[in-house]
């Protein structure tokens, strides 16, 4: 969830640029790119000539994913004659928040998959020096031990 709505805020990041764009053509190319949020998008474009507030209320009240209903409200703002560049000013903030959240992300999923790694990479050498070194000095050692026992009760 928290990927398609990135994905959206990027689509509204380039389209808010351009002049003669509406809320109407960003649900539409917000409704071309969802996957997890298709139906609710749907739904708001098919009821949005009926009353474009009505309908992104009712999305908004659909949809409980908080990012998503930011948007949503942007939106909103937008369809009151707010310009979209207006209504979408912090979505800058949001984008930068979220890709260094991302990329924190990341390096721990990328440190943790490198520890087991090592851990793996690590365990051949242990086996050889486990079963070329210590196996056969313990099997010596046990095997001297008994041959000593033997010759103690023989001696007895």
């Amino acid at each position: 969830m928290e990927d398609e709505v990135m994905q959206f805020q990027t689509i509204i990041l380039m389209l808010m640029r351009i002049e003669r764009v509406n809320v109407e053509i960003i649900l539409e190319w917000l409704e071309r790119y969802s996957n997890i949020f298709r139906a609710p998008i749907t739904k708001c474009v098919n009821n949005y000539e009926a009353g474009a507030w009505e309908a992104l209320e009712a999305m908004k009240d659909e949809v409980s994913f908080m990012p998503l209903i930011r948007i949503v409200e942007s939106l909103q703002a937008a369809v009151e004659k707010i310009p979209i560049t207006d209504a979408f000013d912090e979505l800058d903030s949001e984008r930068d928040y979220y890709q260094e959240k991302r990329k924190e992300s990341n390096e721990r999923l990328i440190k943790r998959k490198g520890m087991i790694g090592k851990g793996i990479g690590f365990a051949p050498m242990v086996c050889m020096f486990v079963g070329y070194l210590i196996v056969p000095l313990v099997f010596i050692g046990l095997t001297s031990m008994s041959n000593s026992f033997t010759t103690m009760s023989n001696i007895s």
